[in-house]
């Protein structure tokens, strides 16, 4: 097998420029001198390397075959290996390849610059880091497992090797024993056996571990320029980034900078609602605790009306108590002036008939006619003050006396005319009869009015009581009615207030969208910012397809 036959010709090869990548990543002779000094890797490394050829290819189908069956069972190294354009069987082949260019290679700036493609190619199919490094551990178990046989066979041949070469060192010493013995020296040394066979086998395990870190050495060397590659690829997308990053913010500038100055106007413009609000809010508060001082106020003089409402409803009620009985007695009162006015009737009727007597008596008619005059004139006199209704008992009674005065004087004068007088008497009986008892009627109606004055003066008070009852309602309603046109033209103040308080909060509301539809830009240029690790993931996204 010919590594250089299978290293190099795969498709995804057609999209590297190794050159170009060896000098990204700085790789030149003086850089490839400096790391195998630092390593300690020299021309003896590359002979030993040189010397394992065979033992490398004799073993390179079985290592790339168990290297193969430990990638296989991880999710993760078998996608990487499925997005290979190559198949499992071409990639064993490759990895045999590279295990043999670890022992036929130069070393020289083209083995590195191999090297360097061979990382690249890893970091194309996008198998992290940690996989590419984390498989030369699966590397070092399969080599060394067949180093450490290695090892082995070489200290066995050493000891063999050793065995015959002592072989025939006894046959000779047999020879020229007696030579020696005669000269006085037999040669018998118990630690020559023992110092010989140790150098042997410590030289032989010395140059068994020396191959061995030849072979590690050479494998460090190939990781470090593969390492390279992965950060050289991590630095330019990164600093891809950083650029396309820089270009977004300058755009994200310029495309949130008008909305910033909106945002900015829209802010004062809402601090400015704000401290109108709050002024209006004040003015209110203000307003409100005017309006409750008010309100106190007017349920005081709700209160104070309703005690004295209270105290006129009392003396109403005993204003109709008292009314009441006033009307009742006023009914009777009525009802005795009707007796009274009967009474006097039937004294006027008496009185006529006296006229018509009177007629006949010649001498006395100057005397019946003053008589009949004064009686009509007493008569109704009487009639008066029984229809006023406030003529007193004693007027009555001089009433009463002058009638029958009157009637003295006239039997005197008419004794002359004992029929007529008998007649006259008979009839002034009949009228002091009815007089008496009109009398006694206008005492009891004058009792009456006297109670009915009473009662009346007592509803005269208690009309007083209800006037000034009345007046200070009436005050106090003036007084609530003064607190309730305060009251309405706090509250008229308060809903100016109100309203304008609703236009700033319009004000408000539309600064506010207007600041939403600001931020919802300078969002969505920030959105453009952070929404790049999509993009950045996928492997298209960041290295041409193979």
């Amino acid at each position: 097998m010919n590594p250089k036959q299978v290293f190099g010709r795969g498709e995804l090869n057609a999209n590297l420029d190794a050159e170009q990548l060896t000098a990204d990543i700085g790789l030149d002779e003086n850089e490839i001198e400096w790391r195998k000094e630092f390593i300690g890797f020299d021309a003896e490394d590359e002979r030993r390397l040189a010397s394992m050829e065979t033992f490398l290819r004799e073993h390179r189908e079985e290592i790339a075959e168990r290297f193969y069956e430990n990638l296989t069972q991880y999710d993760q190294t078998t996608a990487v290996i499925g997005r290979s354009p190559k198949s499992i069987e071409q990639l064993k082949m490759t990895q045999q390849a590279y295990l043999v260019t670890l022992a036929t290679g130069d070393y020289d700036e083209a083995y590195f610059r191999n090297r360097a493609r061979i990382g690249k190619l890893h970091e194309i199919l996008d198998m992290p880091l940690k996989q590419y490094i984390g498989q030369y551990g699966v590397y070092y178990d399969l080599l060394f497992d067949r180093l450490d046989e290695r090892i082995q066979n070489q200290v066995v041949e050493a000891i063999e090797d050793w065995a015959v070469e002592r072989a025939e060192s006894e046959r000779s010493e047999r020879l020229f024993g007696g030579m020696l013995s005669a000269l006085g020296d037999d040669g018998d040394d118990p630690g020559d056996l023992d110092d010989a066979f140790e150098t042997t086998v410590r030289e032989s395990i010395h140059d068994g571990i020396a191959d061995l870190l030849a072979l590690l050495r050479i494998i460090n060397l190939d990781v470090q320029v593969a390492c390279d590659t992965y950060v050289d690829s991590y630095s330019n997308r990164l600093e891809r980034e950083i650029q396309r990053r820089k270009r977004l913010a300058s755009d994200v500038e310029t495309d949130v900078r008008e909305p910033l100055g909106d945002l900015h106007d829209a802010a004062g413009d809402v601090a400015g609602s704000a401290e109108t609000i709050h002024g209006l809010a004040t003015d209110q508060s203000n307003g409100v605790h005017a309006a409750a001082a008010e309100i106190e106020e007017l349920s005081a003089t709700v209160e104070e009306i309703a005690g004295t409402a209270g105290e006129v409803r009392a003396v109403g009620e005993r204003t109709e108590e008292v009314s009441s009985a006033g009307l009742d007695e006023a009914e009777e009162t009525a009802a005795a002036m009707d007796d009274l006015r009967e009474a006097i009737q039937v004294a006027v009727q008496a009185t006529d008939r006296l006229e018509e007597q009177a007629d006949r008596i010649d001498d006395v008619v100057e005397t019946i006619d003053e008589v009949t005059r004064q009686t009509k004139l007493l008569a109704t006199n009487a009639t008066v003050e029984a229809t006023r209704g406030d003529a007193s008992s004693d007027a009555l009674e001089i009433l009463g006396e002058e009638v029958r005065s009157f009637a003295d004087d006239t039997s005197d004068q008419l004794e002359e005319l004992p029929e007529t007088v008998k007649e006259l008497r008979a009839i002034a009986r009949e009228v002091s009869e009815a007089v008496d008892d009109a009398a006694t009627e206008l005492d009891e109606s004058s009792a009456r009015v006297e109670s009915l004055g009473e009662r009346l003066e007592t509803v005269h008070d208690a009309a007083e009581e209800t006037a000034d009852g009345m007046a200070e309602i009436e005050r106090v309603t003036d007084r609530q009615a003064r607190s309730a046109e305060t009251i309405s033209s706090q509250m008229d103040e308060l809903a100016d207030a109100a309203d304008r308080v609703a236009g700033e909060t319009e004000s408000l509301a539309a600064a506010a969208e207007e600041q939403t539809a600001a931020l919802g830009e300078v969002a969505g240029s920030v959105d453009r910012l952070t929404d790049t690790a999509e993009d950045t993931e996928t492997p298209g996204g960041r290295r041409p397809e193979p």
